[in-house]
């Protein structure tokens, strides 16, 4: 049983325009009960507009707490799926990477450009394991020529994006040829992720033409087996 007290304080609250909802939560009273006292209640239209008002934005604050819920589990799904991943994939054996870096050669690689042993990317860390996969053939940095690619838009971020390609790969700015401008419309997505862009980078191994045979002939060997 309720005080009498308590009945009338909700009904004034009802009539200020507070939602039945928010009336249960502060005076600990169930909403059936609340619907029997104020079910004779007459509204003006300001406290009908305000509860309706509130109605509306408390379905918002329900949609935007049921919208994080779902985000932070997708999240939390993506992490563990990912940790799947690494655990079914194991230790890496340097045969593991060289094959590896045989289809990253097979898919990005120069094979029908005079002869020259390059590779173009501009994923970051595709570029770095490429250069441990070079490792494998006793490839040093020190005979690598590099070149990149920017387009016209990031011409005056030339210097900021070799600077990051130096420290990031651990190279010198004298093995950078001249820079290639292109001049392409970048997608909405580019826009938006604009400290990202790094431009694109060739990767080419000094007199490579040796190493670059005895690898198109074992990814020749791969794709007649395949």
């Amino acid at each position: 049983m309720y005080y009498p007290q308590v009945k009338e304080t909700a009904k004034k609250m009802r009539k200020s325009g507070m939602s039945l909802g928010d009336i249960s939560k502060k005076l600990n009273v169930t909403k059936s009960t609340l619907s029997f006292w104020c079910k004779d209640m007459i509204l003006t239209e300001s406290a009908i507009k305000k509860i309706k008002t509130q109605g509306k934005l408390e379905s918002v604050r329900g949609l935007l707490r049921f919208s994080e819920l779902k985000r932070k589990e997708r999240i939390e799904r993506n992490i563990l799926q990912r940790q799947e991943g690494i655990k079914a994939l194991g230790t890496l054996s340097d045969r593991d990477i060289l094959m590896v870096g045989f289809g990253l050669y097979w898919g990005e690689g120069y094979k029908y450009e005079n002869g020259e042993f390059g590779f173009t990317n501009s994923n970051p860390y595709m570029i770095r394991f490429y250069f441990k996969w070079l490792g494998l053939w006793n490839v040093e940095k020190d005979s690598l020529i590099f070149r990149l690619t920017l387009n016209e838009f990031f011409r005056k971020e030339e210097n900021n994006i070799k600077s990051f390609w130096i420290n990031f790969l651990g190279i010198t700015k004298e093995q950078f040829s001249k820079t290639t401008y292109i001049q392409t419309n970048l997608k909405k997505a580019s826009l938006k992720n604009i400290e990202k862009y790094k431009g694109i980078l060739r990767v080419k191994v000094r007199k490579g033409t040796t190493l670059r045979n005895k690898i198109l002939g074992a990814i020749e060997y791969i794709s007649k087996i395949a």
